[in-house]
C-alpha cells in the first residue's frame, strides 16, 4: 500500500453525469470557528461510477452492521485481533447509521 488519506468523514457527495464525487473532509489543525472548535476542510475526492458508488454503500452498511454487532459483544475474553476479523452481513439486515452514530 503506497498511499493513505485520513479523513474525519464526508463533506459532500455530487452525482453528475453518472459519476459519483465522494469529498472527504477532515477536522482543520489551523482554523476554527466561532467556538473555538476545528473547522471541516476538503482533504481529498473520490469519484467512481454509480455501479461502483452502490457496491461500496453496500460494503459500509455491512461494516455498520459488524461494527454494531462488536458494539453488543462483552469485550472481556476477547483475543485483541477478533476486532480486526470481517463479519460478512447482508445490507438488508444492517442499521442505519443514523441508528449507529445518532
Amino acid at each position: 500500500m503506497d498511499k493513505q488519506v485520513f479523513s474525519d468523514g464526508i463533506g459532500q457527495i455530487i452525482v453528475i453525469g453518472g459519476a459519483v464525487r465522494l469529498d472527504f473532509i477532515a477536522y482543520s489543525a489551523t482554523e476554527k470557528d466561532a467556538k473555538g472548535q476545528p473547522v471541516p476542510v476538503f482533504c481529498e475526492r473520490i469519484i467512481m461510477s454509480v455501479d461502483g458508488f452502490m457496491r461500496s454503500a453496500e460494503k459500509i452498511q455491512e461494516t455498520a452492521h459488524a461494527i454494531a454487532k462488536l458494539a453488543q459483544r462483552p469485550s472481556q475474553g476477547q483475543p485483541a485481533e477478533a476486532a480486526a476479523t470481517p463479519i460478512a452481513t447482508p445490507a438488508s439486515e444492517a442499521p442505519s447509521l443514523k441508528q449507529l452514530f445518532p
